[in-house]
């Protein structure tokens, strides 16, 4: 009887164990769903946020430059002048400023929009000559205000996004500076073969991609009016600008999309894709940066999970059922031991493996820095022998004097030895080694100048660092006719430094203020010191015309200098700046309440080194120059 009762609900029982078995599918299903569209979301928002940042990063990069060139002389002598010189330097300047910068061109047009000079001046595709007053980014520059703009190249027929700005002369705009550059290492950066990125202007046009089929398309279609104006501004020059064939498109929420694209045309091998799109627009430029994830994750993770709910049921199932057969528990319970076994052995292999990476990792790091401590040593060294060569002359005209005796002793000595005279020859003689060891005196300090120190900080005497900077520049000084005083009881003053650095940023300190002085009617170079809270300030105050507010944030920058071309490349502060940084010190710039400038070079005081801290006062002698 029971047998039979068994049998009778056996068909309802399975009938309710395969409803049970459908939702729990669909229900996994579902949520698995959303689940992976929520955590590929999450992906492709951070993937969209780098590669925003990374496009706005490099744009920023080169935003200011237009700014910066349209104040050069050369530029205001290429647009106010006809001489073919003046305007070829212009030409070799952008040259010089583009191979620096790396940027794809760099150009001047006068008020008309005609090109007068370009950094590609010398090839066959020269902007020389051409007019570009059809282009928005220099109307707007021509209307005084910064222009942006990405557009192809009528000429090159690149893609490239456009900076602008006026080149004034008082009031009046009399020419537009042009920086373009080339974003195509976006696209190469990109490595994902489940996501792809695009770019799009203000229009949605495709302008970057890395689906080289998507470029120059709309992701929707334009509208007659706004096709007619991109056409007309030959923008895109000839290309087609039709849209990507949208299928489907679903809102998610207020940053993401689902949409379905025919891809490969009407032929027999086109496919429909899904994707999730999500967008994000680059402030003040006018593009947006697209991420397209593909949803092949999301049906891999539906998949997985409803294999998974299925074992799942199916194991309830046959739990339930065979409830009795303990040895087949037994068995499971030893294959999921073996599993686990596995798949810690696995973790463990995996773990070593990631540690050996690392540590990979970690010591390629270590000789990166130390390429990048070499480097910057080789510059410090160049920027010294730059110093060296700017003191040439002042060496040459110690040297000439000595030279000059040494001659006339030796005619001497050798008439007094043809008279038979040998102690009157000897005294000559005697002159002569004299004259020879000042002369080795001469040489000595630039030799110890121009050789590599070891760049750790130890207690340093700046009674010797001062010294040192004063048998280098002495002659200079001398010649100018500058007054330099220095503080007393300097060797009783220790820093934790450098000695030959130290020498180095008080050489390129001293040589900037007697490049400023050279106008002044007065030229003067007082050096205070002062000491507190373990530092020491050594402030030298020169009677220059001073620093121009807008110039003093920026006077540490690299290559940025406000000397005539020729006179510099703008890296001597910025080398002192890091140079003190590297010590644990400080350089800083200011303008003097009495007029000037006022370097101040700010060191600790080794810890060796006890007494209260105590105040100098600048001494009214001058230093024997």
């Amino acid at each position: 009887m029971q047998a039979d009762r068994g049998r009778r609900y056996r068909p309802l029982t399975l009938l309710l164990a395969g409803v049970m078995f459908l939702l729990v599918l669909i229900q996994t299903s579902y949520f698995s769903r959303q689940q992976a569209l929520a955590e590929l979301q999450q992906r492709a928002e951070a993937d969209l946020a780098r590669y925003a940042l990374s496009v706005q990063q490099k744009l920023d990069r080169y935003k200011d430059l237009p700014r910066l060139l349209a104040t050069h002389s050369s530029l205001h002598e290429a647009l106010t002048t006809r001489d073919p010189d003046r305007i070829q330097r212009t030409n070799e300047y952008l040259q010089q400023v583009n191979e620096t910068i790396g940027a794809a061109d760099i150009y001047l047009m006068n008020a008309s929009g005609t090109t007068r000079a370009a950094s590609n001046w010398y090839k066959s595709s020269s902007f020389v000559g051409l007019n570009f007053s059809f282009r928005p980014y220099f109307q707007q520059a021509r209307a005084g205000r910064a222009g942006r703009y990405f557009a192809l190249g009528t000429t090159s027929r690149q893609r490239g996004y456009y900076f602008s700005w006026p080149v004034m002369d008082e009031a009046q705009v009399i020419g537009v500076v042009v920086v373009k550059i080339d974003l195509h290492d976006i696209e190469q950066d990109w490595n994902d073969p489940l996501q792809d990125l695009a770019v799009t202007d203000e229009d949605g046009i495709i302008v970057i991609s890395t689906r080289p089929e998507w470029k120059f398309h709309a992701l929707e279609a334009l509208a007659p009016a706004d096709l007619k104006r991109v056409v007309d501004s030959m923008r895109y020059l000839d290309r087609p600008l039709s849209s990507l064939q949208l299928m489907r498109s679903e809102i998610l929420n207020e940053q993401a999309r689902l949409i379905t694209l025919q891809e490969g045309g009407v032929s027999e091998r086109s496919v429909r894709q899904q994707y999730l799109q999500l967008q994000r627009p680059v402030p003040e430029t006018g593009l947006r940066v697209l991420v397209m994830a593909r949803l092949q994750p999301v049906s891999d993770a539906v998949l997985q999970a409803s294999i998974l709910a299925g074992c799942a049921c199916l194991a309830a199932l046959l739990l339930v059922l065979f409830i009795q057969a303990r040895w087949r528990i037994v068995r499971e319970r030893r294959e999921y031991v073996q599993q686990l076994q596995g798949a810690r052995d696995a973790l463990e292999t995996r773990v070593a493996e990631r540690t050996a990476d690392l540590s990979r990792t970690n010591a390629r790091l270590l000789d990166e820095m130390a390429q990048h401590r070499s480097t910057q040593n080789e510059l410090i060294q160049t920027a010294k022998l730059a110093v060296l060569g700017q003191l040439a002359a002042g060496i040459n005209h110690e040297l000439n004097q000595p030279l000059t005796a040494i001659r006339n002793y030796a005619d001497n000595a050798a008439a007094f030895l043809r008279l038979g005279k040998a102690p009157r020859a000897e005294v000559n003689l005697q002159e002569i080694a004299g004259l020879t060891e000042r002369m080795a005196k001469i040489i000595h300090p630039l030799k110890e100048f121009s050789r590599q120190s070891s760049g750790q900080p130890v207690p340093t005497s700046l009674k010797e660092v001062c010294d040192g900077a004063m048998s280098i520049m002495y002659g200079r000084l001398d010649q100018q006719g500058v007054q330099l005083e220095w503080p007393e009881q300097l060797e009783q003053v220790f820093v934790l430094g450098d000695t030959l650095r130290l020498e180095q940023v008080l050489v390129n300190l001293l040589s900037n203020a007697l490049q400023a002085m050279e106008n002044s009617p007065r030229k003067c170079i007082e050096v205070s010191l002062t000491q507190s809270d373990g530092w020491v300030q050594l402030s030298l105050h020169d009677t220059g015309p001073g620093i121009a507010t807008d110039d003093l944030q920026r006077v540490f920058e690299p290559f940025y200098t406000t000397k005539e071309q020729g006179h510099g490349l703008g890296l001597g502060l910025s080398i002192s700046h890091r140079i003190m940084d590297n010590l644990g010190g400080r350089l800083t710039a200011a303008n003097h309440s009495e007029g000037g400038a006022v370097f101040t070079l700010s060191l600790p005081v080794p810890r060796s080194v006890q007494g209260p801290p105590e105040q100098r006062v600048c001494q009214s002698g001058a230093h024997d120059v």
